[in-house]
């Protein structure tokens, strides 16, 4: 029989003086070599040029003329701050979600102990998915059901019974987005309803004139949930896309001349749709610091400009 061996190629050790000498070789200016190798060190070779020099190249291994270390750094800086900016919008959206689907299910089962734990209230027709939800809340409980610090042992004590806004907390996005997709029409109907008001209100408050059906909400919150996971694994947005196109809804998209055949899954059509489940005080927060972050990189880029970033995040251009 014939003996098949693969051989495994390792990329090889290179110091940090190795590094610099490297990328000055590819043409990469480098105004200041020390602070080059202190922060290669601190953020990763891989992370640094291979993410982010790429956008400065003319051809593989060759920098544009003039490109400059610290352009590579600000663009590096930039995509670190936007994934902190919308990691905590992330945040301030899963908190609204969780009150207003905790609110609607306590109002439906108010008469039921453990509610959460019982397949006759979810959505009868998902019930083999509802069941990974059911022993995700069960491993919750067996979790915490014995610290005596945590609040679902004060309520399994003192009331035999756990309060869905209480357990709903210990869900992550993922969770929480599969758990709202279980539920009955009811309910999800509901909850859908009550987030009209959020992109009214970021819009002057104008009637939307359509309804925001659960099957939307759904949707943006899966893409939502996507550019979520980017942002807490670290990875890069500059280039990112959802796995599907955003829902048409009219009411939005139209107010960014954005088309029903237009693609819609990159990084800025997952941004605008975002203001469906934030306040107007927090969807500006986000839009004016992205904002503010565009023009600080914008004046630092000297090689490329700020629109072949924006060209790459779905951006309009200027």
């Amino acid at each position: 029989m014939m003996r098949i061996e693969v051989f495994f190629l390792q990329k090889q050790f290179k110091t940090l003086d190795e590094q610099i000498l490297l990328l000055q070789e590819r043409g990469l200016t480098i105004p200041n070599v020390e602070k080059a190798k202190r922060y290669l060190l601190t953020n990763n070779y891989y992370n640094i040029i291979n993410g982010y020099g790429k956008y400065f190249q003319d051809t593989t291994d060759h920098y544009i003329t003039g490109a400059s270390f610290n352009e590579i750094s600000n663009l590096y800086f930039l995509e670190e701050e936007i994934k902190k900016s919308v990691f905590n919008a992330a945040l301030q959206i899963e908190h609204h979600l969780k009150s207003i689907t905790a609110y609607h299910f306590a109002e439906q089962y108010s008469d039921q102990t453990y509610a959460f734990l019982n397949p006759s209230s979810y959505n009868q027709q998902k019930l083999s998915d509802a069941c990974r939800t059911i022993n995700k809340f069960s491993n919750i409980l067996k979790i915490n059901i014995t610290d005596h610090t945590s609040p679902i042992y004060h309520y399994v004590s003192e009331y035999h019974d756990i309060p869905i806004w209480v357990i709903i907390d210990h869900l992550d996005f993922g969770g929480l987005y599969h758990f709202i997709r279980e539920l009955p029409d009811a309910i999800l109907n509901k909850i859908a309803a009550d987030l009209t008001p959020f992109f009214s209100e970021n819009n002057n408050g104008t009637n939307p004139g359509q309804t925001f059906t659960p099957a939307i909400m759904l949707n943006f919150m899966k893409n939502i949930l996507e550019i979520r996971n980017v942002c807490a694994h670290n990875k890069r947005i500059i280039e990112f896309a959802c796995h599907a196109d955003a829902k048409y809804f009219s009411y939005l998209h139209d107010q960014y001349s954005i088309q029903v055949n237009d693609t819609r899954k990159d990084f800025y059509n997952t941004f605008i749709i975002m203001q469906c489940f934030l306040s107007k005080t927090e969807f500006g927060i986000l839009n004016n610091t992205l904002k503010k972050r565009f023009k600080n990189l914008s004046n630092k880029l000297n090689t490329i400009t700020i629109n072949d970033i924006f060209q790459k995040m779905g951006f309009p251009q200027d």
